[in-house]
């Protein structure tokens, strides 16, 4: 498994598999390089997955959407 994810006591820890075969935390995952966990976690306790899914897409378009804002500038 080249990378795993643990949640736990309100916090994301993500852990990448290294060439020596052993596990190693990073700070972003490796397959998903634009996503901030610490956006993820503020979506990912909300008692309605509806709702946490709807806004957490809403988050992520806005940052997309001032990502590219910046570029033309």
């Amino acid at each position: 498994m080249p990378e795993v994810w643990f949640w736990k006591s309100n916090s994301i820890k993500i852990f990448r598999l290294t060439e020596g075969g052993e596990y190693e935390q990073a700070n972003r995952s490796g397959f998903f390089s634009d996503l901030d966990p610490a956006l993820l976690l503020r979506y990912i306790a909300m008692p309605d997955q509806y709702d946490a899914v709807v806004e957490f897409e809403q988050a992520i378009r806005k940052r997309e959407g001032e990502a590219e804002g910046q570029r033309r500038e």
